[in-house]
């Protein structure tokens, strides 16, 4: 996450990398709120699995915001 969007969360829809994993994009599907430690923003986040979609729960320090496909 930058600067500018440490006040605020990330959005419900918004694209996004995780670091340190070999997933290309995810989606966040839910903010859950400060359940980490120390009040750390937790994100669900919806990836592409085989033969279905998974999901993962995320800390805020791990999305990567990804840019639109034009």
């Amino acid at each position: 996450m930058t600067a500018d969007n440490e006040t605020e969360p990330l959005k419900v829809g918004t694209r996004v990398k995780i670091r340190h994993t070999n997933f290309a994009r995810a989606k966040i599907v839910e903010y859950r709120g400060r359940l980490g430690i120390g009040g750390t923003r937790v994100y669900r986040v919806r990836y592409r699995g085989k033969p279905r979609p998974a999901y993962v729960e995320v800390r805020e320090n791990q999305p990567e915001v990804v840019p639109a496909d034009g």
